[in-house]
Order: structure tokens, then sequence, then C-alpha cells
């Protein structure tokens, strides 16, 4: 039986340093086709340069065959940037802006149109990648996008540009259907018009739930481990520290007792160094997976009756704020933890070695924990979100 449908427009802008991102993009929305499309009635479409535009020649510019070839025909404008900014145009410093001027002109002529732009914050490989003309370009730009009050995010790599993509996009097409209650444009389809976009594993409601368990379960034993060992290397330290005193007691302290203690130090940092950098991977991967597999979770409550739906995101709501509680002194005592061993005094060749490859394991897990602290906080954004809608 036909159905109506509604078609969402997307066009992502960018510039050519983001071909693997620009990817991703047209996977996160063939995955939200299947989990979010299919239980709206709506269809996601992505318009890109590569796939709806052609070479060709024009009397103006190149960069007008890309305007004409996608028109102004979608409802959201997704920008991505990272280390260059593009090639000057016409009437703008790069395509990109150009295409975001454009997407903002319509905005401020009230048309219903959502705008969605992300900066790389990833540093480059080596300093020969950085070209401070270029990144002065962007910073110009960030201010262009406060001043037109553009609220942008950021990403640190592909993973985390996903998960902001499965938050964002269905928030802002709920946006574009509370602005207009008329639908302007509708395809009529086949109930099985999803039919060729299907997730890697065909999972249900239970099955995103065990899954997300499964993950949390495995991040949490990681990070218990990595406090266990953090517990054991402060008391060890705490031996050898007093070792050193009572060596130091001596008129004439053996220099060589005092090497090898300085070793053994090193070996006992090192161990510690190689656990974080261990159970840092497993920390962060199983955590980001749990967030995305959340997500699903949540979306697939949907056709739940109203009363179970609410009590479902309430209760996944109460156990994830839970969990958040306790990541801000996670990274509070690490912080403290990698200013102590800055801190150390340069004693011994070993021993130097030993605290600059810690102080990397730490700033890397550091890193990560914030990382987790924003997927939790925009988890917790989106399930409030949903509940605000049920009210």
């Amino acid at each position: 039986m036909a159905k109506n449908v509604t078609k969402y427009c997307v066009f992502l802008g960018s510039p050519s340093d983001l071909e693997e991102e620009r990817l991703e993009v047209e996977n996160v929305i063939k995955e939200l086709n299947v989990i979010y499309g299919n239980r709206n009635n709506l269809i996601i479409e992505l318009l890109k340069w590569e796939t709806h535009s052609a070479p060709g020649i024009t009397e103006s510019y190149t960069q007008d065959i890309i305007n004409k070839d996608i028109g102004d025909d979608y409802d959201i404008f997704i920008g991505l940037m990272w280390q260059k900014f593009g090639t000057k145009t016409n009437v703008a410093n790069s395509g990109t802006e150009e295409e975001f001027l454009n997407a903002l002109e319509r905005f401020e002529n009230k048309e219903n149109i959502q705008v969605l732009f992300y900066f790389k914050d990833k540093s480059p490989l080596s300093l020969a990648d950085i070209d401070p003309e270029e990144l002065l370009k962007i910073k110009k730009f960030k201010n262009i996008l406060k001043k037109k009050n553009v609220f942008y995010g950021s990403f640190n790599d592909s993973d985390e540009l996903k998960t902001n993509l499965r938050l964002h996009l269905p928030k802002r097409i709920d946006n574009l259907i509370n602005n207009s209650k008329i639908i302007d444009d509708f395809v009529v389809i086949d109930n099985d018009i999803n039919s060729d976009l299907v997730l890697e594993d065909d999972f249900g409601l239970f099955d995103y739930l065990l899954e997300f368990e499964r993950l949390l379960a495995n991040s949490t034993e990681a990070l218990t481990k990595i406090n266990e060992s953090t517990n054991n290397i402060a008391e060890e330290m705490g031996k050898k520290a007093d070792e050193i005193q009572r060596i130091a007691q001596y008129p004439n302290p053996n220099k060589n007792l005092i090497i090898e203690l300085f070793k053994r130090i090193s070996k006992i940092m090192n161990d510690y160094s190689e656990r974080i950098k261990l159970e840092n991977v497993v920390f962060y991967n199983n955590f980001k997976d749990a967030m995305d597999i959340g997500l699903k979770y949540i979306n697939s409550m949907e056709y739940l009756d109203k009363d179970q739906y609410k009590e479902n995101l309430e209760s996944t709501l109460e156990a994830t704020e839970y969990l958040q509680e306790n990541i801000p002194s996670a990274i509070k005592g690490m912080s403290n933890l990698h200013n102590s061993v800055k801190s150390l005094p340069n004693l011994q060749s070993n021993l130097n070695a030993s605290k600059r490859g810690l102080d990397k394991q730490l700033e890397e897990f550091i890193f990560n924990l914030k990382r987790v602290n924003n997927l939790t906080n925009e988890f917790i954004n989106e399930i409030k979100y949903k509940l605000s809608r049920l009210e």
C-alpha cells in the first residue's frame, strides 16, 4: 500500500581535505533513513557536488556550475571545515563560504531552512601540512559565523562527526516540521522504500538495549582497571620515595644503589603507562560505541505507546546521569596526577624517559575522558529533548 513520505534534502559543503568525512555523512544519512526516517514517514536525501553536479562550462565562474546544479531545493545545509578554507570564488573567499552564504541568505529571507556547521579539531600529521594563511581565513570565518548567530560544533575524527549527526540531524528535521505544518514536498512511494538500506545487524529494541549495556560494562571495566593501577602506582611510588629518603640520610649514599632504585621506579612507571595505553583504547572505543548504540536504542523506542516510551526514556536518563556524575571527578583526579608527573625533577635518564612516556599516556587518557564527558552530555540532552516532546 502506498503512503505519503516527506522528503528532506541535505546539502553538504566542505573543502577538499575532508573526503573521508563526506563519505561518513552519506553513511549516517542511510542509517537515519532506516532508524529515524521509516518511523516518521520521511526520507533524507543527501545532495553533494560529487553526485548532484557534473563537469561543465560557464560564462561566470566554476562554483556557479555547482550552485545551479544543486539549486536551492534543500532543507538543511551541513558545512564541514578543517585545515583548508578553499579556493576563492567571484563572490566569496571559498566555494564552501559561498555555499554557506547562500543558505544563510535563504534563512534571513525567512525560508524554512536549517544550518549545521562543524570544524574538525584534530591537528595535522605534520607541521608541513599547516598553512597559516588558511588557518587565518578559517579563524575569520568562525567570527563571521558568530556574528551571524550560527552556533557551530566540532569533532576530532569521523566517529565523533557521525555521533554528532545522529543526534543533530533528527533534531533539526524536527525543527523543520514544527516550523511548517504544511508538507510542501512529498513523494508517493512503496512501503519498502528503504528495503535496500539495511543495518549491518538487524537489531531490534532489546538487541540494542543488551548491546548498549554490554559496551558500557566493557568501558566501565577498563576504567576500573585504570583506577586500580592508579591506586597501585601511588602506593608503590610512596614506598620508593621512602627508600630514597632512607638512602639519602647516609653521609655518602651509594650512587649505584640510587641508580638501581631509579630503574625500579622507571619500570613501575612504564608498566603503568602500558596499562593506561591498553585500557584507554578499550575504555573510549566501547563508550563511544555504547553511545552510538544508545541513540539507536532510544530511537527504536518510538513505536511503543506513550507511557512505556516515556518510562524507558526516563530509566535510560537516570542511568546515564548516574554514570555522568563520576566523570568530572575522574578528570580532576587524573589531571592532578598528570601535573604531579610533569613536575617530577629530571634526575636520571631511565626515569626521565619513563616520565615522558607516562606524561603522554595520561594526556591521551584525560583527553578521552573529556570526550566521554561531551558524548554523555549530548546523549543526556537528546533523551531530555525526546522527553520534552512527550509533554
